[in-house]
């Protein structure tokens, strides 16, 4: 793990998934949600090219910007533009049956997930998953930024560290539609960093060691 440099996973969900998050105390993986609630089944990936739905896929540090554009454009989530980044505990990855890819994980199907230090340490070589990592790479970014941890699920709502937004407004928005269903909201810090949801921007704030503003979010008075 000291070699990933990383401090957090990075899980991107719709925003509408929060309340079920919530409701089910846990982020779930997409084959616990089909076989025990079908109802809240609403996977971004249904075809798990990487042939491990029983997993919660992350990226390290920051998230999969490439990842978020594609999905944004699938006809299930074209209707529903609100997206959320969780932050997770890097500790996750200690977790037994995790996978490490040092590309997308669905790559040629799964190919390049395997287990073990030495698979971490390839997310964060010089040379990995096609890409060189420069001198000036965000330091717990993976080389390649679409370099994935996949987490044997459930994944608790302890493990939880923050909730990024694109904004102002989106905190808003989804801090007040938690508390009017009765969550406490509270029990996450909330953070407003608009580069996380910009494939371009996180890319090459990333990889040329520009900063990534991240600005903790608290309800104002008439949100409480």
């Amino acid at each position: 793990m000291q070699a990933s440099r990383a401090t957090r996973l990075a899980h991107f969900t719709p925003a509408r998934n929060l309340l079920h998050i919530l409701r089910d105390g846990a982020i779930r993986s997409s084959k616990d949600l089909a076989d025990s609630a079908p109802d809240h089944f609403d996977p971004t990936d249904r075809q798990r090219f990487d042939r491990n739905p029983d997993k919660v896929c992350c990226t390290f540090q920051y998230p999969n910007g490439y990842y978020l554009a594609q999905a944004r454009n699938k006809s299930d989530f074209v209707n529903y533009p609100d997206w959320v980044c969780l932050f997770l505990d890097i500790d996750l990855i200690l977790r037994p049956g995790t996978l490490f890819a040092p590309c997308n994980a669905a790559s040629q199907g799964g190919a390049f997930l395997k287990p073990g230090a030495s698979s971490l340490a390839d997310c964060f070589a010089p040379q990995s998953g096609g890409w060189s990592r420069g001198p000036r790479h965000a330091a717990g970014a993976a080389t390649n930024l679409q370099a994935e941890a996949l987490i044997p699920g459930p994944i608790e709502l302890s493990c939880i560290r923050g909730i990024a937004v694109p904004s102002d407004d989106a905190a808003s928005t989804e801090f007040a539609r938690l508390e009017m269903f009765g969550f406490n909201t509270r029990q996450f810090s909330w953070i407003v960093a608009p580069v996380l949801f910009d494939r371009d921007q996180l890319s090459a704030s990333v990889r040329f060691g520009r900063s990534i503003l991240e600005t903790p979010w608290t309800p104002r008075t008439t949100e409480r």
